[in-house]
């Protein structure tokens, strides 16, 4: 989708950034192009018959000494050279927030799979194969400091950024139900535990679904990539599976998880078991941030789009929340059962 374009001084730097680029044509248009969730801005520029995408992405004020912008150019420039499928970044100004990358294409993994239903599981099955990659290159050479806001995928991580964002962001802002942290902090602090880890040797995206995989030709890209940490490898596996943007079958989720289990998952679990206790954890935990994360951007920041995909993650929770989970965590169960009564018909007032 494509917007009415603005030259702002920042896009304005970008193009003649562009323009001195190796193979560059005086002949220079851009167009602007919508974002799913973030502030940043993105343009497609044409030089000739040569196409860049330049990123416009304001360094946060508040920021410590590494922003966002750091880890995108240092985490994009080591999956490039792990030879991972990452859009190579061809000019960076991490102070200014400017960026020219190659272009990754405009095709979606969501909008293909959308188009191509035949296609789903065998393209699904290429997705296995570059995540199972991923996991076992990316750990190569990657450094804390790549990371802006927290090194590893801690309990103290869980809890904060996925379940109390769920609560406040969804729970209380997009729900309207009135519950406080210390209604649901001891079920909390168990599921941190249970998902995050306290050290970790393999790193993640944490982001891994279908609008932020590239179909270009026959190959694939990963963007998005800046939220990379250390941490469950299975987490990734976790959020392309139940992703609300393609609505997997429960079939089709088991057969491909096997598949990753078959590939890479030996590599990284003694058992099946630990395998499969690791998945239930952290899928748990990225159902409940995925559903913060549509409460914050659909009410909150009012893209309205996002509500849409609310009650598929809610059905998704309310599935895969296990009998022994619902034992274990009945606060969080009877919360959810609660949920489940009151039911998504009021979404349609806010733009669902």
């Amino acid at each position: 989708m494509k917007s009415t374009i603005v030259i702002s001084p920042e896009l304005e730097e970008l193009l003649e950034t562009a323009a001195g680029l190796p193979r560059s044509s005086e002949n220079i248009r851009v167009e602007p192009l919508c974002g799913d969730g973030s502030d940043r801005k993105f343009f497609r520029i044409f030089l000739g018959r040569r196409s860049l995408i330049g990123l416009i992405s304001p360094r946060r004020a508040e920021a410590p000494l590494i922003d966002e912008n750091d880890s995108y150019l240092m985490i994009g420039n080591h999956l490039c050279s792990r030879g991972l499928p990452a859009p190579r970044i061809l000019h960076a100004d991490t102070s200014g927030g400017k960026f020219l990358l190659e272009d990754a294409g405009d095709l979606h993994l969501q909008a293909y799979v959308l188009s191509h239903p035949p296609r789903l599981e065998p393209i699904y099955g290429h997705v296995i194969r570059m995540l199972g990659a991923l996991h076992t290159r990316a750990h190569q050479g990657f450094e804390p400091r790549f990371c802006f806001d927290s090194a590893l995928y801690d309990p103290a991580f869980v809890y904060e950024r996925e379940l109390e964002y769920f609560r406040k962001s969804f729970v209380n802002v997009c729900m309207g139900f009135e519950t406080r942290a210390e209604e649901l902090r001891e079920d909390f602090e168990a599921i941190a535990e249970e998902a995050g880890m306290r050290e970790s040797s393999f790193v993640f995206h944490r982001d891994f679904q279908s609008r932020n995989i590239m179909v270009r030709g026959a190959g694939l890209r990963l963007i998005d990539f800046q939220g990379m940490r250390f941490g469950p490898a299975v987490y990734d596996l976790a959020s392309l599976l139940i992703d609300p943007y393609v609505k997997l079958p429960e079939r089709s989720q088991e057969r491909l998880r096997e598949a990753y289990w078959s590939s890479v998952g030996r590599r990284f679990f003694f058992s099946r078991t630990e395998f499969m206790k690791k998945y239930e954890s952290v899928r748990l935990a990225r159902n409940l941030q995925i559903l913060g994360a549509f409460g914050f951007l659909g009410v909150t920041k009012k893209k309205r789009q996002f509500l849409q995909h609310v009650p598929f993650a809610f059905r998704q929770l309310s599935l895969h929340l296990s009998r022994a989970q619902r034992a274990r965590f009945p606060r969080l169960a009877g919360l959810v059962e609660a949920i489940g009564r009151r039911g998504f018909g009021f979404l349609a007032s806010k733009g669902a």
